[in-house]
């Protein structure tokens, strides 16, 4: 028994004593373990380099001092305290410039700006450039690089379809043209960019207003180099302004070749009657241009530099034939023993006529008279007749005066012939009280064309009847609304009784054409005790004559010896009978 409890008692001696030294070499080893490691580690840690993160604000600049991105902001950040060097490098890798030269940093972020000079001071060329920082740790070194682009140059700006001091006619204009891709482009002091392609190409439309319109472009790159382009833009509307000087509207002429003179405004293309014409630098033009006889019409058109146009037109009667001349009271070789002689002839309306130099009255049928006192012996008669387009013709007649001379024989038969005489003006003054004076005089005054029209192609003068059952002395008179007498058409002219007819071409008295409106025309018939009076109105118009018109009559005017009523063709005798 205590053989074995001994054996058991040196067992767990045995035990207790080989666990405790397992306990030990545990703990040696571990601890050998961790030394291990830390002798292991230690090294690498210490011959990490340092992490160099590098950036720009901007990868291109412009050192031009324009106050725009004149310098580069260059950021870089340091994982731990490290000796940092940033330098720039051109393509050959050659340094132009240290920034920064082995300057101990603590880890974080840094900057450093570079105002595009070299170590010498100067500016570099344009182009690519590399930045480069450097870091030494405390055993090993790490470096970063970036790019950076130098561009000082601005960008272009070019108008495909706007050339300076343009003019236009048009209000919108498209404005279209090249720059930098990728600049930003603005109109005048519009804030809003106008678009630009990948390959630079903008196209806008641009509103003008009339008068010198001022287009500004500006264009600025990605380094802030800034470029401008400016268009003055001209917008005409109004058309050119055409003066002629010559010929006047409506004017008469005796030649075909009529000379055309004026001015336009400057720049102006001028065509007359579709040739053109040579302009001056002032404006001024004198061409000459080959009429027909008769009417004529003398177009000038005038085109501006934009397209703007003005027309004017010209009506221009061309007569060169002479006027006829009438003279119904004074034949050739005329014996007269009256000292005054009455010449009474007619010609064309509208002309001037001289009788032996003294101006006549010519009516609106080209009537006229005049007297002319005769000397003793041969007289010449001379009339000289001049139409509206300066052509004339002389009339000449020889009339010869004598002065009576009494015979025995006429004096013996003087009393027989006042004998007769005075028997025969009493047989007339006899006739004359009972049928003459005491017998109604009728007048009848009818129209035939109460409308006056003044169109150069178109025209017509008004036409009237009038109708007489007796001798008269006539007068003819026109009247505007104003009650104002224009024109004299007759005035105390003795007619037979009958039918004539009367034209008024509708000018006043010195031959001037009367405003469009109504008119009055008063005939008045007098005799030795009697005097009636009618009248009717016409119409002066510029429109041609188109149709048949109703002739009317009006009543007489107030103040005169007989009315009449206003129907056509009224008849009014003395005393107010009306039939």
């Amino acid at each position: 028994m205590r053989t074995k409890s001994s054996l058991e008692t040196r067992s767990a001696r045995y035990a207790q004593a080989r666990s405790s030294r397992a306990t030990s070499l545990l703990f040696v080893l571990a601890g050998g373990a961790v030394l291990a490691v830390l002798v292991f580690l230690f090294p690498l840690q210490w011959i990490r380099p340092p992490k160099v993160a590098l950036s720009t604000e901007q990868a291109v600049f412009s050192p031009n001092g324009d106050g725009t991105l004149d310098s580069a902001v260059i950021l870089y950040s340091l994982s731990e305290e490290a000796t940092v060097s940033v330098v720039v490098l051109d393509k050959a890798g050659m340094v132009v410039r240290t920034l920064t030269a082995e300057e101990l940093q603590p880890a974080g972020q840094h900057s450093v700006l570079w105002d595009g000079r070299t170590d010498r001071g100067g500016v570099v060329t344009d182009g690519e450039y590399i930045v480069r920082v450097t870091a030494q740790g405390a055993a090993r070194t790490a470096t970063a690089t970036t790019p950076i682009r130098v561009d000082t140059e601005p960008p272009i700006i070019r108008l495909a379809n706007l050339p300076e001091e343009t003019k236009v006619a048009q209000e919108e204009i498209a404005i279209e043209g090249v720059t930098e891709p990728g600049a930003t482009l603005r109109l005048n002091d519009n804030p809003q960019p106008i678009p630009v392609g990948d390959d630079g190409s903008f196209s806008l439309r641009h509103h003008l207003v009339e008068g010198e319109n001022r287009i500004e472009l500006t264009a600025v790159d990605a380094a802030g180099n800034v470029a401008s382009v400016v268009r003055n833009v001209t917008l005409v509307l109004r058309p050119p302004e055409i003066i002629v000087d010559n010929p006047p509207d409506g004017v008469w002429i005796n030649q075909k070749l009529l000379s055309v003179q004026g001015r336009v405004s400057p720049g102006t293309t001028l065509l007359v009657n579709g040739e053109p014409v040579a302009v001056d630098d002032a404006g001024r033009f004198n061409v000459d241009v080959l009429l027909e006889e008769g009417d004529n019409i003398v177009r000038l058109e005038a085109t501006d530099e934009v397209g703007n146009t003005s027309v004017v037109e010209r009506y221009v009667r061309v007569k060169t034939q002479p006027p006829a001349i009438t003279l119904s009271s004074v034949p050739e070789g005329l014996e007269v023993h009256e000292p005054s002689l009455l010449v009474v002839g007619q010609t064309e309306p509208g002309a001037t006529v001289l009788l032996n130099d003294q101006s006549l009255t010519v009516d609106a049928q080209g009537n006229f008279q005049g007297v002319v006192n005769l000397l003793e012996g041969t007289n010449l008669i001379r009339v000289e007749v001049t139409d509206r387009a300066g052509n004339s013709t002389v009339t000449t007649r020889r009339v010869r005066y004598t002065i009576g001379t009494e015979r025995p024989t006429e004096a013996m038969l003087r009393p027989i012939a006042l004998s007769a005489l005075a028997g025969a003006a009493f047989v007339l003054a006899l006739w004359i009280l009972l049928g003459g004076w005491l017998g109604p005089t009728s007048l009848a005054f009818v129209s035939e064309q109460p409308l006056i029209s003044s169109n150069p192609f178109g025209g017509s003068d008004a036409r009237f009847r009038l109708h007489l059952s007796r001798s008269a002395k006539v007068s003819v008179r026109v009247w505007n609304e104003a009650e104002e007498e224009v024109a004299v058409l007759m005035d105390r002219r003795r007619w037979h009784a009958g039918q004539h007819v009367l034209v008024w071409d509708g000018r006043d008295g010195r031959g001037n054409p009367v405003p469009n409106g109504t008119y009055e025309i008063e005939a008045t018939a007098s005799t030795l005790l009697t005097t009636v009076t009618s009248s009717l109105r016409v119409i002066k118009t510029d429109q041609p004559i188109t149709g048949l018109l109703v002739r009317r009559e009006q009543p007489a005017r107030a103040g005169l010896g007989a009315t009449s009523q206003e129907q056509p063709s009224v008849e009014v005798r003395s005393g107010g009978e009306e039939t």
